[in-house]
């Protein structure tokens, strides 16, 4: 799971509930103000064993799962890099808010991040790669989608090439699952709602994201993908169906990934 927790400092127990009732085995926390050894006791009671993992240097995520066999990779104020079972390499972002930085900023930030990625996984000798969090973007603006930033794309059989080919320059290629949970034709319409008297306004927004690589396609549970909105004990959203702010205003998302006989 991943959630942008808006510095809520007694968040835990719905934090609990969610990885309880989702079967979460990796939380991933950006904005995150509750005491995480009080989070890891609350779910050992509930008999979920966590481990803390190695963000040194990107204060703005804080990781735990299960694995154990977790080691950092790259590291860097906006983004942090684990190495999952020797196979998976997993990149947690949390980007520049676009209410505080200009596209261009978050582009070259998005440039940035994904050319680190490709170097750890020279290093990894992995290309199974996974990028999730708090991008700050919309999966059609150009940081996400545009062959400059993320570069990925909402049709997986485009992605089975792995890459384009721009001015001479192959450009790797992720697949971004969540253009399918944009729109209004199911609630939510996104993760993040935010009302602006600007002449171009979404409304709702999928500011958190995940994307992976092609080679991951085929392990990715479909179904799995969700914006969650409630807990057996507790609603997220507020009285006009907007997430509420007295918890956070941000609505968590969860997926899963199959490999060997193990989820992510």
């Amino acid at each position: 799971m991943f959630w942008n927790t808006y510095n809520n400092t007694d968040i835990n127990p719905i934090i609990c509930e969610i990885v309880e009732e989702q079967n979460i085995n990796t939380i991933i926390l950006a904005e995150y103000k509750d005491s995480v050894d009080d989070l890891i006791q609350h779910l050992f009671q509930k008999g979920i064993l966590m481990h803390p993992y190695i963000t040194l240097g990107c204060d703005r995520i804080t990781m735990l799962g299960t694995n154990e066999n977790v080691f950092p990779s790259r590291q860097d104020t906006y983004y942090t890099m684990q190495i999952v079972e020797k196979d998976f390499l997993l990149c947690a972002v949390h980007l520049p808010s676009r209410l505080h930085a200009d596209p261009s900023t978050q582009l070259m930030k998005s440039h940035s991040i994904a050319y680190d990625i490709e170097l750890a996984e020279k290093e990894s000798g992995s290309l199974e790669s996974i990028v999730v969090g708090d991008f700050n973007q919309n999966p059609y603006d150009h940081g996400c989608l545009g062959a400059t930033g993320f570069h990925s794309i909402p049709v997986a059989a485009e992605t089975k090439r792995l890459s384009r080919k721009i001015l001479g320059e192959d450009r790797k290629m992720f697949y971004n699952p969540m253009w399918n949970l944009l729109g209004d034709f199911q609630y939510p319409p996104g993760t993040y709602y935010y009302k602006s008297s600007q002449e171009k306004t979404e409304f709702w927004n999928i500011f958190d994201q995940v994307m992976i690589r092609p080679q991951l396609r085929n392990r990715f549970v479909d179904t799995s993908l969700k914006i969650i909105t409630e807990t057996e004990t507790t609603s997220l959203v507020d009285k006009n169906r907007h997430p509420s702010k007295k918890i956070s205003d941000h609505l968590p998302i969860v997926f899963e990934v199959k490999e060997n006989n193990h989820e992510l």
